[in-house]
């Protein structure tokens, strides 16, 4: 048996980048298309994945060969006889597929159609940290003759010194070898120790990255009776303790609580630094305070064990325990000994939802527009289509596109199938994981760029395992290993942030997916209030399902007016808040309503400029004027993020006429606290929000009337469901329109 495996190690730019290896008889029951595999690849081992299995015909005639007639190179040794033979496959290193079949067939139609290497399209289908990276030890050859004299007298100081080092850590990378010594130096002792025969060095994987999370759980054996008796044998000692009467030597011997405690404040200000008092304690009181903090360790194992019922979702670790109930090491393994806990090593999950509380709830009546959407979505006449044609789901602002959804993904569901849902921006997420959670409780995957690596590994192995029924998140969700995929759903298609254009490949997820339905012939959803041009008319031509909702529920479209400020300016109003919009606010905010101003531009002025000979502050790697930005006093880049000081005189002419022209959420930010000081604001855009943490708390304080203005950039524009705003406002246009 033969397989081809991808490398990233021979594959970035190969015409042919698979290479082709036996594979051994004690490994071909194992081996599957997808899995992750360790292959020899000149003198290193690399990590690759099995592409393709060939069947062992004709080994004789085909040796040597792809399947298509030409020889993969870095797979072959020369045998004595001169006939080139197929080197061995040297481990699996997972016997589960990190790629299913649709993937595959996937990858070869983005790396053909975006010109991009197939490694690239498989690493990034991989989670972050999952391959390993290759590296070659050096280890003794004979430890016995490399410490004799013999040895010694034979070998450089170097090469012994070397020796000496293998001696102590038992082995040692090339590649730290040479940031000791230096390229040069560490080859020429690296070919001495090698020609000795005293040195050997063999070909291995780093550990990945990204791995399982384990770690020492603290748990509560004793149930019933048992620990009823334990318990009562505690209180039993801390009553007994209490009341025998003291003697007056031994109370003036005992340090004051209050004196102590000063003392425990000024040396140690570790709040759970209580080990240090047992020692002053005598030795009845020590006993006491002991059974008091091991009382309460069992009173917060029992809480936590029965209000959440699963030690993935929360636990105590030693150091975690010790610490909340000034407990040591061996007090608590006292615990151990008497049979009321146990300690052991677990699998821990790191779940993105961890600590967030998320209402569960019930599908909604749908009105007619909305059921017919659903029918031409998941309906028995639609599924002859859908290897033929997506379907757009057209629907205004407010006219329920979500619910549609959530009613697909369950009636996909249904049939034992699973479904994919993608959102634009970081900012959607939030929201859209509280509705699709709440609705599929305990089945639903998080899948986006802003997770840890760890995150994401446990994500991306619940998903394969097929723990989960729904995937939601960024373009790369699309990317996971969902067996029975049953139905894709692209939220807000006409968004730009689907198009990956930072790196290779530069693929649209919209497109992407399209193709995906196609492989698996199932349904493409693509929704939006204002969809893309070009879906638009493919629609209109045929070519995708047209399905309109073209009424809101329950509400009618907002009036939309547009205010020429040039008659504002001519008017004396010089301000960037037009009077019409001063006046709305002024009654969103007597109303006790909630306003959202969005502007496309951060910062506080976008061009710094001297009045005197026209010198414009630009970056010195982008050509492009650098921003002001009134909170850090900095000028930035907004492109390669480089800054600047600020500058109060011109370096060209050395004049005081430097001048901050233009506007940002800063500036529109202290413009409404000049106008409005009693409104709460908020600012939302890249500068206030730099992680998934920050985002969700600051759509959750708007969400929850904490703020009453919200002004901020393409962030808040992503379809979010505010119920307290009744205002928009769009601050210089022209900016956006001409950007």
């Amino acid at each position: 048996m033969r397989v081809d495996v991808l490398t990233s190690a021979g594959s970035w730019q190969s015409e042919h980048p698979l290479l082709t290896y036996l594979v051994p008889s004690e490994l071909q029951a194992d081996v599957r298309v997808g899995q992750l595999v360790a292959v020899p690849y000149g003198e290193r081992l690399v990590e690759g994945i099995v592409w393709g299995i060939q069947p062992d015909e004709d080994m004789n005639r085909e040796q040597g060969t792809n399947g298509e007639g030409t020889i993969n190179q870095g797979t072959m040794n020369r045998a004595p006889t001169g006939e080139e033979v197929l080197r061995p496959l040297h481990a699996i290193l997972d016997a589960e597929p990190a790629l299913l079949g649709h993937q595959i067939a996937l990858a070869k139609w983005i790396a053909e159609y975006y010109v991009t290497p197939l490694a690239h399209v498989a690493l990034m289908m991989l989670p972050p940290g999952l391959m390993q990276r290759s590296q070659v030890v050096l280890h003794l050859a004979k430890d016995e003759y490399a410490d004799s004299p013999e040895a010694r007298a034979a070998s450089s100081l170097q090469l012994r010194a070397l020796v000496g080092l293998l001696l102590c850590e038992g082995e040692l990378d090339v590649e730290r070898l040479k940031a000791m010594l230096g390229p040069k130096r560490a080859k020429e002792v690296l070919k001495e120790a090698l020609a000795s025969g005293l040195v050997e060095r063999e070909p291995q994987l780093q550990r990945p990255k990204a791995r399982v999370q384990r770690k020492l759980i603290v748990h509560l054996i004793a149930q019933g009776e048992s620990l009823e008796n334990w318990r009562q044998r505690m209180e039993a000692r801390i009553q007994a303790i209490h009341s025998v009467p003291m003697a007056a030597d031994n109370v003036r011997r005992r340090p004051s609580l209050k004196k102590s405690a000063q003392q425990r404040k000024s040396a140690l200000p570790d709040p759970w630094a209580l080990p240090t008092v047992v020692a002053t304690l005598p030795l009845q009181d020590k006993e006491a305070l002991i059974a008091q903090h091991q009382l309460a360790a069992v009173h917060l194992l029992e809480q936590s064990e029965s209000q959440i019922g699963a030690v993935s979702r929360r636990y105590w670790t030693q150091g975690m325990l010790c610490k909340a109930c000034a407990l040591t090491r061996a007090q608590l393994q006292q615990l151990v000994r008497e049979h009321i806990i146990a300690i052991e090593e677990v699998e821990i999950r790191r779940d993105p939802l961890l600590r967030r509380t998320i209402p569960a709830s019930t599908p909604l009546s749908l009105t007619p527009d909305q059921q017919q959407a659903l029918e031409q979505i998941v309906g028995e006449d639609a599924l002859q289509q859908y290897h033929i044609r997506p379907l757009l789901l057209h629907g205004v602002t407010g006219s329920g596109k979500t619910e549609v959804y959530l009613q697909a993904l369950a009636a996909v569901i249904a049939h034992g199938k699973r479904g994919i849902l993608l959102v634009p921006e970081i900012a959607l997420t939030t929201q859209a994981v509280q509705r699709v959670a709440g609705r599929f409780p305990g089945r639903v995957a998080i899948i986006h760029g802003r997770l840890s690596a760890g995150e994401r590994y446990d994500e991306w192995r619940r998903i394969r395992a097929g723990q989960v029924d729904v995937i939601i998140g960024s373009r790369s969700a699309l990317f996971s290993p969902v067996p029975d995929l049953g139905i894709i759903i692209v939220d807000e298609e006409h968004e730009p942030a689907y198009k990956q254009s930072e790196r290779r490949p530069t693929y649209h997820a919209r497109d992407v997916a399209i193709m995906l339905g196609y492989i698996l012939h199932i349904p493409v959803v693509l929704g939006s209030a204002t969809p893309a041009v070009g879906t638009f008319y493919s629609a209109e031509q045929g070519a995708y399902r047209l399905v309109q909702l073209p009424e809101r529920i329950g509400a009618i479209l907002p009036p939309v007016e547009v205010i020429d400020l040039r008659n504002e300016l001519h008017s004396g109003n010089t301000s960037i808040i037009s009077r019409r919009l001063h006046e709305e606010l002024e009654h969103v905010l007597k109303l006790g309503q909630q306003a959202i101003l969005f502007l496309n531009r951060r910062g506080a002025a976008s061009c710094i400029l001297c009045r005197d000979c026209g010198f414009v502050a630009m970056c010195d790697r982008c050509d492009i004027p650098l921003t002001y930005h009134a909170t850090e006093r900095m000028l930035l880049c907004h492109y390669c993020g480089s800054r600047k000081q600020i500058i109060q005189f011109c370096p060209n002419c050395n004049s005081s006429g430097i001048r901050y022209f233009g506007v940002g959420t800063e500036k529109v930010e202290s413009t409404l606290r000049s106008a409005f000081p009693s409104a709460r604001l908020l600012r939302w855009d890249k500068d206030t929000a730099r992680n998934l943490r920050a985002h969700e708390d600051l759509l959750d304080r708007f969400a929850n009337r904490e703020a009453d203005i919200l002004v901020g950039t393409q962030m808040i524009a992503k379809g979010l469901d505010l119920p307290g705003v009744t205002l928009v406002g769009v601050i210089s246009a022209d900016i956006a329109l001409n950007l």
